[in-house]
């Protein structure tokens, strides 16, 4: 599309934004190091199951792969949260009531503690839990806010699908980014302050963005043999396929510079 549809053109050019068209299309976005990139490289031989249509792709990957993720990274913060109420709660020798009757407990520090009925703790424990991960439309969701974008690349015989979440943005960058004509509806008119949610708000007081990957790879792992490589492994092959990472990109490469 045109830059000036998506991009605040005077502002990317001024602070000097590199802006890329990507091969894979899709809406415009702002990355930088709080940005967490997935890559997902699929053969339809060996994926019968998913139909290679860029919606039935996400659903896919929100289903088996990132909600299981998500799922998993959620207990466990979950977990680590009632261990450290638990922790956190006084000890000594106190009057432990149930629903008004003493449970022989008595003394001490002149205190009373309230056991909750199995319910309350439940309803307690769904409070304090992230949000649960969604596919909305085209987006990762946590409810109304959107935490994650992707793009599909269809060929004959395959795809990729790509994804980046937002760990964490600066708004200032924000600014560089119209709001685009084409919308999704749950968004409505929303600014992208009102409109995105950072991962980090959710779960960083008791995880961290390397957490996600590790969940990301057990999710994986659940549904498919897992090897892991090297950064050094992956630049080799481009090192033998294409003369070099750069020279792959300045050549073969669809992902082109946006000159402003």
């Amino acid at each position: 599309g045109k830059p000036e549809r998506l991009v605040n053109v005077e502002a990317a050019r001024d602070d000097g934004v590199l802006v890329l068209r990507r091969f894979s299309g899709g809406g415009t976005v702002v990355v930088d190091h709080n940005s967490l990139w997935t890559t997902i490289i699929g053969r339809n031989a060996m994926l019968p199951g998913v139909k290679p249509f860029p919606r039935e792709i996400m659903a896919w990957s929100a289903e088996s792969i990132f909600g299981p993720a998500f799922e998993s990274w959620n207990r466990e913060i979950s977990s680590d949260r009632s261990r450290s109420d638990i922790a956190g709660r006084k000890r000594g020798r106190q009057t432990l009531v149930f629903q008004g009757k003493s449970c022989g407990f008595s003394g001490g520090a002149g205190e009373s503690l309230i056991l909750p009925s199995k319910d309350t703790r439940q309803q307690s424990l769904e409070e304090n839990s992230p949000p649960k991960f969604e596919l909305r439309e085209n987006d990762y969701v946590f409810g109304e806010r959107k935490i994650g974008g992707n793009a599909q690349s269809i060929v004959s015989g395959g795809f990729m699908h790509h994804t980046s979440f937002l760990w964490d943005y600066d708004l200032s960058n924000m600014a560089y980014l119209t709001l685009p004509e084409k919308r999704p509806e749950y968004r409505s008119d929303r600014s992208h302050d009102k409109f995105l949610a950072r991962l980090k708000e959710y779960h960083g007081q008791r995880s961290s963005k390397n957490s996600l990957w590790a969940h990301m790879k057990k999710a994986t792992n659940d549904r498919f043999e897992l090897e892991e490589v090297r950064l050094d492994n992956v630049m080799k092959i481009a090192e033998d396929k294409f003369g070099g990472f750069q020279e792959w990109f300045d050549g073969k490469c669809r992902t082109k510079v946006v000159r402003l």
